[in-house]
């Protein structure tokens, strides 16, 4: 939550500059032959003889929620059947609240339009409380939640950039596309509090997926916009995959709970506000 504060607080303190109503950064100098804003005006390095070299180096970061739209936390529908035993699927959107994403990272241009991007990244979601889990056999309904969903990793992608269009209130934005996969190492989730028929089972508070690197891929789509000489602003979003990780071998076969921690993977939409330096 600090980092989604300070992300807000970043743009209202820039929104003056970034919507052109304030201290006004002149923007028209993008040049179409090397595809950035305000490059014509930077000082040329030392190894560049003209004003059109490409500004290749860039810091890149950004923040914001990730909402869980794919994937069951618990599978139901492959619990070990026994009589009476109903159990439902529950979805990682059932099971946890709006996680939040934050990335810090790097781009290289291989040439004016298109970027090569490293992202480290963290991601948490809090866990939204005891849910209804159903009948684990005749007359008896489970209840329970699952400890928070806490992950760390990387990802490499490449990014096509658009031509600059007009927009509604900015200037002009950039829109872009770009694909990556990664490595993401998940934290162990466990079963808690766990209740039948109202009364505390001790017993079935135990590891429900182990912890471990799995791998993820993302589509994203994206518009920059100038907000300084050297600074971009922008706003992405797009779909995540996360593969799904591995059954505990806590819960047995005989538990009234074996098969319910078979889950394929996790799908979430990032909504991530952006910020890039050029060097």
């Amino acid at each position: 939550m600090r980092i989604l504060l300070l992300g807000a607080a970043t743009v209202a303190l820039s929104g003056c500059s970034f919507l052109g109503f304030g201290g006004h950064e002149n923007h028209s100098n993008y040049n179409a032959n090397n595809g950035y804003y305000g490059h014509t005006s930077q000082p040329a390095p030392k190894a560049c003889r003209s004003d059109t070299c490409l500004a290749r180096w860039n810091i890149e970061g950004g923040v914001g929620p990730s909402f869980a739209v794919g994937g069951d936390a618990v599978t139901g529908s492959k619990a070990h059947q026994i009589a009476g035993k109903n159990i439902n699927n529950l979805s990682w959107n059932d099971m946890y609240d709006t996680g939040y994403r934050a990335e810090l990272g790097g781009s290289y241009a291989v040439n004016p339009n298109r970027k090569v991007t490293a992202t480290a990244f963290i991601e948490k979601a809090d866990s939204s409380g005891v849910q209804d889990w159903g009948q684990i056999a005749t007359g008896q309904n489970l209840r329970g939640s699952l400890s928070d969903y806490e992950s760390y990793g990387g990802e490499v992608g490449l990014r096509q950039y658009l031509r600059p269009r007009p927009g509604f209130i900015l200037k002009s934005v950039r829109p872009y596309v770009e694909g990556r996969l990664g490595a993401t190492y998940i934290d162990d989730i466990s079963v808690e509090n766990a209740t039948v028929n109202g009364v505390a089972t001790p017993g079935l508070n135990t590891r429900f997926y182990d912890s471990g690197w799995v791998g993820s891929a993302a589509g994203l789509i994206g518009v920059e916009t100038p907000l300084t000489r050297y600074t971009t602003i922008g706003l992405e979003t797009g779909v995540r995959y996360t593969q799904a990780l591995d059954s505990s071998d806590a819960i047995a076969g005989s538990s009234p709970i074996a098969g319910t921690n078979n889950s394929r993977g996790r799908t979430t939409i990032p909504v991530m506000l952006r910020g890039r330096y050029r060097f």
